[in-house]
């Protein structure tokens, strides 16, 4: 975005060509895999593909308004795809490749796209399992633009789409229930993509690593050079490390995002091995909470002028805080003693407010909703950038959004409160709150805690007709025998803690699929309830 356009009024696509026209040569995206179809490609030659790709798919008949399922997994096609049904007035609906097959189905039965653009393996699947069927009447390989050869290179005629059309659907994880798809008009997505910009310092000609599949895409938009790794995005945690720093360091990267799995796989193989990446200026974690063990690791990797910050956000509004290295170290005691986890201050042109837990739907914003100062309640977000609908969901619009005059309050279902100093924590997720006899236990007030035993990798509380916790033990611990007593001591000293009715030592969490980070309580709920998973266990 140009700094004419401070309120991301632009589309993406148009975004990307005024780019284009002050920095042709510059790379817009390098792509370090042996798969992807080009290495390197300049601002120049993507406007090039990204028009030659629109007018692909407007002869294969997608147009304004069509919803076109993409699941395009080579970054240079993605990218082009994107922004050509962005300058189309198509509607973009990006999913995980990584979720399992029945739920794409579900989640493209609900959007009913009327085009599907994918690779070979991709079309396969849809016809054998039938996705989209009865909806889909474009089908369009990835080959017939991966080249950038088919079509014009000239920009498809019209007007282009108003800024208040929907400008794209992207389905959330899933980790709390089935993913949803978050409906953003043309302003909103490009707003969000100048928030994120502005938050992270990406200025036009940096140089970031994108762990983290949405800057792969805002980037172009922002006039930076994107840098896509070697890896799997469906698992970050497997990333090579080795492939990660020759990637930051031969392309001179200053900015890298990515979720703490990967940064974790990152940071130790820095730390066993004396590698400082001294060309990072900024490292940005997404997708769960940094925790204090990972940014000590960071802290050894990165020179110390560098700026670490962890992102809080959602699928519906990305970002919303973000707190760095050095507010995150002075609030890691009050994480430990199980106050909560500070997010830092909120983004600037975001309202962020706390409502009463467990509120049902509100149709319209009162102040009577808001609970004191200091107390915990549902985090609220409203903003430019803020989603202001799901996609065919009117009962989750219900119980997710409020009207406040023109603006749309989006309700996150994550716990809360704000201090005296403006500061956000966050104390767990509302769905994963659980009740025991004398009145509630949140995640974020209890695990922090349990975290810090010698021995504990990570813990991680359920429900299990009562509170449960469930600990993965790290490669020191000698066993479960050494961590069982310390964890009872630990709970003992957080209220309501001691109504904790059992620990159990898990092998390795259940995770979701887009960051590898956050735990997928529902499934180990499922694995604690069985009694041969109770052998070995405290009551």
């Amino acid at each position: 975005m140009t700094p004419a356009e401070q309120d991301g009024a632009t589309t993406l696509g148009a975004a990307l060509d005024h780019h284009a026209g002050t920095r042709p040569d510059q790379a817009a995206l390098i792509c370090r895999s042996p798969r992807a179809s080009a290495s390197l490609t300049t601002f120049a030659h993507l406007r090039e593909h990204h028009h030659r790709t629109a007018a692909t798919l407007a002869g294969a008949g997608t147009g304004s308004g069509t919803r076109t399922a993409v699941l395009v997994r080579d970054p240079l096609a993605l990218v082009s795809c994107v922004y050509a049904l962005s300058t189309l007035g198509a509607v973009p609906i990006l999913l995980d490749a990584g979720l399992p097959r029945r739920a794409l189905g579900r989640c493209l039965d609900e959007v009913a796209p009327e085009a599907f653009v994918g690779g070979a393996v991709a079309r396969a699947a849809r016809l054998l399992l039938g996705w989209g069927r009865g909806t889909v009447r474009i089908t369009v390989s990835d080959k017939d633009f991966a080249t950038g050869r088919s079509g014009p290179a000239t920009p498809p005629p019209g007007p282009g789409p108003h800024l208040d059309d929907p400008g794209i659907i992207l389905f959330t994880s899933g980790s709390t229930g089935p993913p949803k798809g978050v409906l953003y008009s043309h302003r909103q997505l490009a707003a969000q993509a100048v928030l994120a910009g502005r938050a992270f310092g990406v200025v036009p000609g940096s140089v970031l690593v994108a762990g983290f599949v949405p800057f792969a895409v805002y980037g172009p938009a922002l006039g930076a050079t994107v840098v896509v790794p070697d890896m799997d995005f469906r698992k970050p945690a497997a990333v090579d490390p080795r492939e990660l720093v020759s990637t930051i360091r031969d392309t001179g990267a200053g900015i890298l995002f990515g979720s703490p799995a990967l940064l974790m796989v990152l940071a130790r193989h820095c730390g066993d091995n004396g590698i400082v990446l001294d060309t990072l200026t900024s490292v940005a974690s997404f997708g769960a909470p940094l925790s204090g063990a990972l940014l000590d690791l960071l802290d050894a990797c990165v020179p110390r002028g560098a700026s670490i910050r962890s992102v809080y956000g959602a699928t519906e509004c990305l970002p919303v805080a973000t707190i760095d290295r050095d507010d995150l170290l002075g609030s890691r005691r009050a994480r430990d003693l199980g106050e909560g986890m500070c997010l830092g201050t909120p983004l600037p042109h975001l309202s962020v407010r706390v409502i009463r837990p467990g509120t049902g739907p509100v149709g319209q914003w009162s102040d009577d909703l808001l609970v004191a100062p200091g107390t915990i309640g549902e985090i609220t977000v409203s903003g430019s950038s803020v989603s202001r609908a799901y996609f065919g969901r009117p009962e989750s619009d219900a119980m997710a959004k409020l009207r406040d005059g023109d603006e749309v309050v989006h309700r996150t279902g994550d716990l809360g409160r704000i201090g005296e100093d403006g500061w956000l924590w966050y104390s767990g997720r509302a769905a994963h709150r659980v009740r025991t006899g004398t009145g509630a236990l949140d995640t974020e007030h209890v695990e922090p805690v349990c975290d810090t035993v010698p021995g504990v990798r990570r813990t991680a509380l359920v429900d299990v007709d009562g509170p449960v916790l469930c600990v993965e033990l790290d490669e020191a611990a000698s066993g479960p025998e050494q961590v069982l007593d310390p964890l009872r001591r630990a709970l003992a000293d957080i209220p309501g803690g001691s109504e904790v009715g059992a620990i159990l030592v898990h092998p390795g969490f259940p995770v979701d699929i887009r960051h590898n980070a956050k735990i997928d309580r529902e499934r180990l709920a499922r694995w604690a309830r069985r009694p041969r998973n109770r052998e070995g266990s405290t009551p």
